[in-house]
């Protein structure tokens, strides 16, 4: 009896040695499927954030909220799939990525040629850019309206940077926090405020009597992929170009800034 089963294993195994030999192609599983495909299959979609950044991404009673949260809740909708979040320190938010830890990120990241050689970037969905905060008694429209103000920054900051590179500037006063400046600017003791405008509406909210400017430096942000999950990366776009067309991402903006 072990012989008679022994024998049809010896002949399935010597037919497929000899498919070999012959270059003929044995069956095989499907390819692999793609990160766009698992995501419709497991009804998931991973997504990681550095939520530290108010009012895109921040922590209130132990959950992920903001501007980013509500889009990547809505765009998994969208996409008939459940959003899972994991808050991830920014400073390896793209390994974390890269290595498949999450399937995309939402994290307000700006765009650099640095960070476009490791990731993909979708379209943008906000101008994360520079601009000014000032007392509508007094408004600005325009960098060169800061020469001869006293302008406040955050310590450190692209804000910093910028108005340090305008020529004329009476006098720059740094902070610790946005909102520090800001305070001291309903106190008259500055003149205007430069940051990125997203933390400078965000933290305006609760200030009367202040206005912003336009951006006067761009620096859109986008949601980002690995760079070989082009179908994701598509299907991204498509969900951020209806939300830009039905007034959705405008919503986002009244809503959080």
């Amino acid at each position: 009896m072990a012989a008679s089963f022994l024998a049809p294993r010896r002949a399935i195994v010597l037919a497929a040695l000899l498919a070999l030999a012959g270059g003929l192609a044995l069956p095989t599983h499907a390819s692999a499927e793609s990160t766009l495909d698992k995501i419709k299959h497991s009804g998931t979609i991973v997504i990681g954030t550095s939520a530290a950044y108010a009012p895109f991404d921040f922590v209130e009673d132990g959950k992920i909220v903001g501007f980013d949260a509500d889009l990547g809740k809505e765009i998994a909708r969208r996409m008939g799939v459940k959003a899972e979040w994991q808050n991830i320190d920014f400073k390896g938010i793209i390994a974390a990525l890269k290595s498949k830890r999450v399937d995309i990120l939402i994290t307000a990241m700006t765009r650099t040629p640095a960070r476009a050689d490791q990731i993909a970037f979708s379209i943008p969905y906000y101008d994360a850019g520079i601009g000014a905060a000032y007392p509508l008694a007094h408004p600005i429209s325009k960098p060169a309206d800061l020469v001869g103000k006293v302008v406040g920054v955050q310590l450190g900051t692209s804000g910093e940077a910028f108005v340090r590179a305008i020529a004329g500037v009476r006098e720059v006063k740094t902070y610790d926090s946005i909102l520090l400046a800001l305070k001291d600017m309903q106190n008259g003791r500055v003149e205007a405020v430069v940051d990125p405008l997203p933390p400078i509406k965000y933290n305006l909210r609760n200030i009367p009597g202040m206005a912003t400017t336009a951006v006067w430096k761009s620096s859109v942000v986008g949601i980002n992929t690995r760079k070989e999950d082009t179908a994701l990366l598509a299907e991204i776009n498509r969900q951020l170009g209806a939300l830009e067309k039905d007034g959705f991402l405008a919503k986002l903006d009244k809503k959080w800034f």
